[in-house]
């Protein structure tokens, strides 16, 4: 089981629009052919709980530069303000929960390139998905 997959089993999301995005992770890039809200928001949903994994995941490992690990969780905290009023807060507090839990764990504890590669996810989607939000609301 993948990581992301790991996350949205304990955050219990299941949809078809997160299962086919799941099906396209190896392509490591947010999925931008949306076509519904529900699509947006499970999408979101998910990048989201990556973004959060990715961070706690560098929090055990420090991977990244202090100056870097700054920026990414400056990332998420303006990420988890621009979500708030569009997805249900107990939401997000989960995902940050589910992925403390999940950083824990093998193979991401060992700090490894499994490890490597969640940091390196998670600033790619909270780069895309600022942009795009940035992008939207011009």
């Amino acid at each position: 089981m993948s990581f992301f997959q790991k996350l949205l089993a304990l955050l219990g999301i299941t949809s078809a629009a997160v299962g086919s995005a799941i099906a396209s992770e190896a392509e490591s890039m947010p999925v931008r052919n949306v076509t519904s809200h529900n699509e947006w928001v499970n999408k979101v949903a998910e990048d989201y709980a990556g973004v959060s994994a990715g961070v706690e995941v560098n929090r055990r490992c420090s991977i990244l530069s202090p100056a870097d690990t700054k920026k990414l969780e400056r990332d998420l905290e303006e990420f988890t303000k621009v979500l708030t009023g569009q997805i249900n807060p107990e939401f997000l507090a989960m995902a940050r929960e589910a992925s403390r839990a999940i950083a824990a764990e093998e193979p991401y504890n060992s700090c490894d390139t499994d490890a490597r590669q969640a940091v390196a996810d998670a600033q790619e989607f909270v780069a895309w998905w600022l942009n795009e939000i940035k992008v939207g609301n011009q």
